[in-house]
């Protein structure tokens, strides 16, 4: 059963790209402070971001949580209050621990690796679950770390025609035994939608900022293939209302500079 508290853990965070309240086993993996994360369901930190609903909705419990952990600069335990060691990976350590992941240990290399955004779009265009919640977190840590959406309307764009795919989970990649895969479907609902509301949030598009308003009912009761019926229509809308935007502004892949820093 989910403790409330874990909402504002290292699990529910989108700096812990590949595990979420129901996904993902053991430990995980910091993108911004660098470190695996030992017991994810036990740390936070005051730079959390949570995954399960955009961040201008629940900003002032940011700012609370945020307050609450000032005094630390990095990783915390969570009901201790004490600072939480950075733990560096490296295959070797992950290998001795008998913790290896393969999607943990491409995550890790993602400060060694080239532009971001290349990074980022190279987990786009597929159906695996835990994939599929790590491309939601990597866009919106790339549009929380540019501040603008005049950088991200292209991972956007590839984004959308891919909210209604069908996230699909192996017994493994849930976060125990007990875990079913409806659950751990809604975490990459929520997470997908998220990233569109915060999109919204950042180009000033209500459109997308309240996004989920445009669900008649599927949302509320939990009816999946309801919901990606629904989807599958809006995307067209909304992938039109991106273009139109970013043309309006005259953004739309236009003199784009090469983005060569990390994000």
């Amino acid at each position: 059963m989910l403790n409330a508290d874990e909402l504002f853990s290292c699990r529910n965070c989108i700096q812990n790209c590949a595990q979420s309240l129901n996904i993902g086993r053991g430990a995980g993996f910091c993108l911004r402070h660098n470190s695996v994360l030992w017991a994810p369901e036990e740390t936070t930190c005051k730079y959390l971001h949570r995954k399960d609903l955009p961040k201008f909705l629940v900003d002032e419990g940011l700012r609370e949580h945020a307050a609450e952990f000032a005094e630390f600069s990095g990783i915390v335990s969570f009901h201790l209050h004490k600072p939480i060691s950075l733990i560096y990976y490296s295959q070797k350590f992950a290998w001795e621990k008998r913790i290896f992941d393969p999607l943990t240990n491409v995550l890790a290399q993602y400060h060694k690796s080239g532009p971001a955004w290349i990074f980022v779009e190279s987990f786009s265009g597929g159906v695996d679950g835990r994939r599929s919640i790590v491309h939601s977190c990597l866009v919106r840590r790339y549009m929380d770390n540019c501040d603008t959406w005049k950088s991200s309307y292209g991972l956007v764009l590839a984004f959308l025609q891919e909210i209604d795919a069908d996230p699909h989970f192996g017994s493994t990649d849930l976060r125990s035994e007990s875990d079913s895969a409806d659950e751990a479907l809604w975490d990459v609902i929520f997470a997908r939608f998220s990233l569109l509301q915060e999109y919204g949030w950042h180009a000033g598009l209500e459109e997308l900022r309240w996004v989920t308003d445009h669900i008649n009912g599927p949302l509320e009761s939990f009816d999946w293939p309801a919901l990606r019926r629904e989807l599958g229509q809006l995307k067209v809308q909304l992938t039109d209302h991106v273009i139109h935007h970013a043309e309006s502004e005259g953004v739309f892949f236009d003199h784009q500079e090469p983005d060569t820093g990390r994000h």
